[in-house]
């Protein structure tokens, strides 16, 4: 059988070379005799469409912009981690205490927090800072270890950032009848019918064609499977107790 994959944590720049490669090893399998012609030809066109919409939100002056402003508060945010975590082995018992209390509530938030996607790391650093700024322990820990300018750089970078963010997302909306995720949610769906077929018509005819055809498809998934697992961080040890 074709093996699963969570199309959801792939990029849409991944997404779409995933989608892409299926189309490619299945049309080089020959949709009509595997008998998925109709549902190859959907799936080929949706990600034929996909690709157009991705390309004209990628051509976007605020494109390069954002990753800019994403660099930003990645350094923001890791520099602060950088911080803390140096800081939880201070000679000074109050200092490593402030770091260590500091440390842990950044571990609830998950470790990586540059590493995830760009709507996902936006609502992170919000919750973050909020944290910081109701919290009194919170907030005094970080006065003794003097990050205050770390988090208002943090907190101005994820601000802008998500303004234009937002921005971009108004012009591309206005731009485009179809959204890309919209557009893509499509494709997922074609895609899944296209497996369904295919692995249907194996079981019934259990031909070489349809094994050497889902060999290959399962040899690619396994390829964006690593991909997706690299992504998936191990928790930074606890902070030190002794």
């Amino acid at each position: 059988m074709i093996n699963a994959i969570d199309l959801a944590k792939l990029r849409n720049g991944e997404f779409l070379q995933f989608g892409t490669n299926v189309s490619d090893l299945v049309e080089s399998n020959n949709p009509k005799g595997l008998n998925v012609e109709t549902q190859h030809l959907v799936f080929k066109t949706k990600i034929g469409e996909m690709g157009e919409l991705f390309n004209t939100e990628r051509a976007s002056p605020i494109t390069q912009e954002l990753v800019v402003l994403d660099d930003r508060r990645d350094r923001a945010i890791n520099g602060i981690s950088g911080v803390i975590s140096g800081y939880c082995s201070h000679f000074v018992p109050e200092t490593a205490n402030a770091a260590n209390l500091l440390a842990g509530d950044l571990q609830l938030f998950g470790a990586g927090v540059a590493r995830q996607n760009l709507p996902s790391e936006t609502a992170l650093i919000n919750g973050i800072i909020n944290d910081w700024e109701t919290k009194p322990g919170l907030t005094a820990a970080l006065a003794i270890l003097g990050l205050a300018p770390w988090v208002d750089e943090l907190k101005s970078a994820n601000q802008t950032f998500d303004q234009r963010y937002i921005d971009r997302t108004k012009e591309y909306g206005a731009a485009n009848p179809d959204t890309l995720k919209a557009k893509r949610d499509e494709t997922m769906l074609a895609y899944y019918e296209l497996r369904k077929y295919l692995e249907a018509y194996f079981v019934i005819q259990n031909t070489p064609e349809y094994q050497k055809t889902i060999n290959e498809l399962n040899a690619l998934i396994d390829q964006y499977n690593l991909l997706i697992s690299s992504r998936i961080k191990t928790p930074a040890p606890a902070p030190a107790t002794k």
